[in-house]
């Protein structure tokens, strides 16, 4: 028993945590001395004191609350309150009371240090949101006017106009290409951070060679002098959110354009067979570092000596994303003079067995 007791007083005297005893009446009873350590009253400013002197204005009544639970026989277990220190300041506390006898002895923590990091990560969660929201209306807002734009400037191609002024309009032409990808790629980013994901619209792709070849011309056209070599083997019905792909193949053909060696053409092969469509679009330059690998698909990423200065960095971020919402999977394999991402999606429609 006297070892017993020697443990409990050491305990008491040099315990971190606030320990004390409160009577029926709410006065402290007896505190040990982390409660000095932590607030800054003596021993003698806190005992024989109602714990309502110490406390925050704001949490009064449900302190008394607690207080009252505790007088009943129920114990109290983590409540939260403020306390006031010699400064002025309050500190959060979590207190656990339980009752024994006419008095209530309690344990407590101070919680200060962890509100402040939650409050810091709750206003960083914050604003993470209102940035995505933000992303998500601007690049709504953005899509209607840039449309008009990309529609006058294809109108006024087919009529007649001096070659200045065709090739004026031709690089309007490329330069709205990119700006709406960069919208489409913006608004894409916004709908998974705010944890819509990418919506998948599957259907049959009449012809899905030809819609690949435009996106191929598109991608020319945006940047003279790309050269676009594009073999395709489709056996069957193609079945996936045809927009949605194209969207991958602009991406990853972009990114191949931008790392690439730009004397060199890209090589693109699309096979569908056996219920699967395989893309890969590959590029001669440097290979990536293995450094890079683990990051490649994360958004903003824009690694490497060669990033383009016009992309944000979401163009293999959004087309994994897509690739993933398929049910497939997006890779890279590369050697010193050869760079190929690699697409493989199950792209059968239900019940064909095709």
């Amino acid at each position: 028993m006297l070892e017993e007791s020697r443990i409990a007083t050491n305990t008491w005297r040099v315990s971190p945590d606030l320990m004390c005893i409160i009577d029926r009446d709410g006065c402290f009873a007896a505190v040990n001395p982390a409660w000095t350590a932590t607030l800054g009253w003596a021993e003698d400013e806190i005992v024989g004191q109602p714990y309502l002197h110490f406390l925050h204005a704001g949490d009064v009544d449900r302190s008394n609350g607690a207080f009252e639970e505790v007088k009943s026989g129920k114990p109290v277990l983590r409540f939260e309150n403020r306390y006031r220190t010699t400064d002025g300041d309050y500190r959060w506390f979590s207190w656990v009371a339980v009752p024994e006898g006419e008095h209530f002895y309690c344990i407590v923590r101070d919680v200060t240090d962890e509100k402040q990091r939650d409050e810091v990560i709750q206003a960083q969660r914050d604003e993470a949101m209102l940035r995505e929201q933000f992303l998500a209306v601007l690049g709504h807002d953005l899509r209607n006017p840039l449309s008009s734009v990309i529609s006058g400037v294809n109108l006024l191609l087919r009529e007649e106009q001096s070659e200045r002024s065709l090739q004026v309009l031709r690089h309007m032409q490329a330069s709205g290409a990119r700006m709406a990808e960069l919208v489409t790629n913006m608004m894409d980013f916004a709908r998974v951070r705010l944890g819509d994901g990418i919506g998948l619209e599957r259907a049959v792709i009449p012809d899905f060679a030809g819609e690949a070849a435009e996106i191929v011309q598109e991608i020319q056209t945006a940047f003279d002098g790309t050269v676009i070599e594009l073999t395709t083997d489709i056996r069957g019905e193609v079945y996936c959110d045809g927009p949605r792909i194209m969207q991958v193949l602009s991406n990853l053909l972009g990114n191949a354009v931008t790392h690439g060696d730009p004397g060199d053409p890209i090589q693109v092969d699309a096979v569908f067979s056996d219920g699967r469509l395989k893309i890969s679009v590959c590029n001669s330059g440097q290979p990536i570092p293995a450094s890079s690998l683990d990051t490649l698909y994360q958004p903003f990423f824009k690694g490497g000596s060669q990033s383009s200065p016009h992309g944000l960095g979401l163009g293999l971020f959004i087309s994994s994303e897509i690739v993933s919402a398929h049910g497939g999977e997006i890779g890279v394999t590369c050697d010193e003079d050869i760079v190929c991402f690699n697409v493989d999606i199950p792209a059968r429609k239900p019940g064909t067995g095709r």
